[in-house]
């Protein structure tokens, strides 16, 4: 209201100023326009629009409050678009995926551990897989950006290495995401960023956190159900040659990147496209049980010998057998 009577007594003022220099110009429509007229309806306009004003005008007090108000209302929209701002970064960091993932092996489980900025709810697809194709998943929860897993091992999958890894997948009608989390990635998780992420076949995203491998149930059994296996298969590679193969072993020491397998004298009968043939279905055989076992990396050099340590055949740069004998 102070500022309506302030506006009526500015206003009073200017046309009581006009109205004593010329009445005529305000009292129109009176037949005899006086100063003393003008005083008589104007000024009383203008005194009493002074008195509201005064006694409406705002205290010390009541501005400080405004102005406290009004810095509190400033203060709130700065901590609003703050806040509005730091949501939009909190976002684009959860939206961002990130993951880790461990696995340790103990006798009868494997323990898979995953860190994660996934929401709390979010589930993941978590599998291990050993050579033989025997696989255990399951459908896990984030809790608290974590999962925590034990998978059981039957017995009869004995002593392997286990791949394991885990998916943060919006396509399986079977299990699909909590609502809430579908809010945040999108439907079909197209809102995913991030380096694990990848198209899915619904045109959205899914993400995916490689693991690795877990010697199962430890490196030590692992290594020695290898070196059984690798050695039951040359043995059997040697009976089954009924006596043309004496033996395959490495060259030197324990290094099988180099193998020498020593041939009966039977070769020395033998015609030379029978030789070319034989060295190089047995020297492939051997360099993949060889490579297939882990006891080497990359290539295999196969050289055929007799019972004397002579060459028989050797491999050539660019692959096949030079027959020597």
């Amino acid at each position: 209201m102070f500022g309506l009577f302030m506006l009526i007594f500015t206003v009073s003022f200017i046309v009581l100023i006009v109205g004593l220099i010329s009445p005529r110009l305000i009292l129109r429509k009176s037949e005899n326009p006086t100063r003393k007229g003008i005083l008589k309806y104007v000024g009383s306009i203008f005194i009493i629009s002074f008195i509201l004003a005064t006694i409406t005008a705002p205290t010390a007090e009541k501005v400080s409050n405004d102005n406290v108000s009004l810095n509190e209302e400033v203060e709130d929209e700065l901590e609003t678009a703050t806040d509005d701002e730091s949501k939009d970064n909190d976002l684009s960091d959860i939206l961002e995926f990130t993951g880790s993932m461990t696995a340790t092996a103990s006798e009868g489980k494997i323990t898979v551990n995953i860190e994660t900025n996934a929401l709390d709810g979010a589930l993941f697809e978590v599998s291990i897989i050993d050579g033989n194709f025997n696989v255990k998943s399951d459908f896990l929860e984030v809790k608290d950006g974590k999962i925590v897993h034990d998978f059981e091992i039957p017995p009869e999958w004995g002593p392997a290495y286990f791949a394991y890894n885990a998916m943060f997948r919006f396509n399986l009608d079977e299990h699909p995401q909590p609502q809430h989390i579908k809010d945040v990635y999108g439907g079909v998780g197209e809102n995913l960023t991030g380096n694990l992420t990848s198209e899915n076949n619904l045109n959205g995203k899914n993400a995916t956190i490689e693991g690795g491998t877990v010697a199962y149930p430890s490196e030590e059994a692992v290594k020695s159900h290898i070196d059984n296996e690798f050695n039951n298969v040359i043995a059997e590679m040697i009976s089954v040659s009924e006596g043309v193969l004496i033996d395959i072993r490495p060259m030197s020491g324990d290094d099988w990147g180099i193998v020498d397998v020593i041939v009966s004298d039977v070769w020395y009968y033998t015609p030379e496209h029978e030789k070319e043939r034989f060295a190089e279905s047995v020297g492939t055989a051997v360099e993949k049980v060889v490579i297939n076992s882990g006891k080497a990396d990359g290539s295999v050099m196969v050289y055929f010998k007799d019972g004397y340590g002579k060459e028989l055949a050797t491999p050539k740069i660019l692959g096949g057998y030079k027959i020597q004998r």
